[in-house]
């Protein structure tokens, strides 16, 4: 009778005893043998488009520093400067933008850029100014007076691009937290 009362006593939507079960073995930890993701290919691009944005600024720059300049001049003479310098100093920052946006990659695009497309130049005008205006004055010009010898913005500019990018390849690599 007292399994009677007792299976009376229960309703049908409560829950039945609880059994004890047996815990199973952990299941055994994921290795991921492949490392951090594309490997090579991350470190390439990163590289491409590092010295792609570097270029493309020194153009863009080199293009806006001309038409500041005017038809004729080597100095600049004050007044305004035109539309199309402002836009190009703009696309110009853009592409620094996207040089060292690349240390998002891989910090080894911007590294490379910062010491090969920026320290070095500023070194070598450094060391000898002369060989250099001569080298960048036989760089033929692209269009218009455009081309990548830079001789008048180059002594302000080659240390910035340098100092930007070798700063954010550094920044870059101990901002990341190893566990």
């Amino acid at each position: 009778m007292d399994e009677d009362t007792e299976q009376r006593e229960l309703h049908p939507l409560d829950d039945p005893p609880t059994q004890t079960i047996q815990p199973e073995a952990p299941p055994e930890p994921v290795v991921d043998s492949r490392g951090r993701g594309l490997g090579g290919n991350r470190h390439l691009g990163s590289v491409v488009l590092s010295f792609l944005g570097v270029l493309g600024a020194y153009g863009a720059i080199d293009y806006a520093f001309y038409r500041t300049l005017g038809p004729g001049l080597t100095v600049y003479q004050g007044g305004a400067v035109s539309d199309h310098s402002v836009v190009a100093a703009g696309v110009a920052a853009a592409c620094l933008f996207v040089a060292a946006a690349a240390g998002r990659i891989s910090a080894l695009g911007p590294l490379l850029a910062g010491l090969v497309l920026g320290a070095g130049p500023c070194v070598w005008i450094v060391l000898d100014q002369a060989s250099y205006v001569d080298r960048a004055n036989d760089i033929p010009e692209l269009w218009n007076h455009t081309s990548f010898g830079l001789v008048g913005a180059s002594v302000v500019l080659y240390p910035a691009v340098a100092g930007l990018l070798i700063g954010t390849a550094f920044a870059g690599r101990w901002r990341r937290v190893t566990t």
